[in-house]
């Protein structure tokens, strides 16, 4: 806030307007069912019906119950354990992905290959969006920036994006020819 005037700046206004959604969303997707979750752990409610209210007695019979207990010692267990095998296993792969060893290059194709995959996916859904969905939109709306697709001509003749795809490639593979080694 100014200090001045006791008015917001612009850029205050700005702020509060991104900021106020997200506390509104955090609060009603993380901070209300905490509480109500809490508060329900104070009755003896089932998930259906009427319910009464016991305060920390729940809580109570939670740790006097040896279930608890051992399921509590198993999760720890559990998290000590795979935190080993995981750092080992990645210490492992590391290792192999950056040592001089035959088929390194496959290996690396087969360790990134489905992170590449997802994002090939997702560009692949969002090109189908704003060549075909967004300029439907756009012509039954009759909003006339949809209709080209975000600046995008939709009417393009096809083969001349496949030809732009092609030439990318071809530098691709042209630039990993003239160093030797892949990019």
């Amino acid at each position: 806030m100014n200090k001045k005037h006791g008015a917001w700046s612009k850029n205050e206004k700005i702020f509060l307007g991104l900021l106020a959604p997200i506390l509104v969303l955090f609060f009603c997707f993380n901070t209300l069912p905490l509480i109500k979750g809490f508060y329900y752990g104070l009755t003896n409610f089932r998930g259906y019906g009427s319910y009464d209210f016991v305060g920390l007695r729940n809580f109570a019979e939670i740790f006097q119950d040896s279930r608890v207990g051992h399921s509590y010692l198993f999760t720890f267990k559990y998290a000590l354990v795979m935190t080993i095998v995981v750092n080992l296993l990645s210490l492992i792969l590391a290792l192999g992905l950056n040592s001089k060893i035959r088929g390194k290059n496959a290996l690396r194709g087969i360790y990134f290959v489905p992170n590449i995959l997802g994002g090939l996916v997702v560009g692949y859904i969002f090109s189908f969006i704003f060549t075909y969905i967004l300029p439907t939109i756009g012509e039954v709306t009759g909003i006339g920036f949809l209709k080209t697709s975000l600046g995008m001509d939709c009417n393009r003749d096809r083969r001349s994006m496949a030809g732009n795809r092609n030439e990318y490639d071809h530098l691709y593979f042209r630039s990993a020819d003239s160093t030797g080694r892949s990019l």
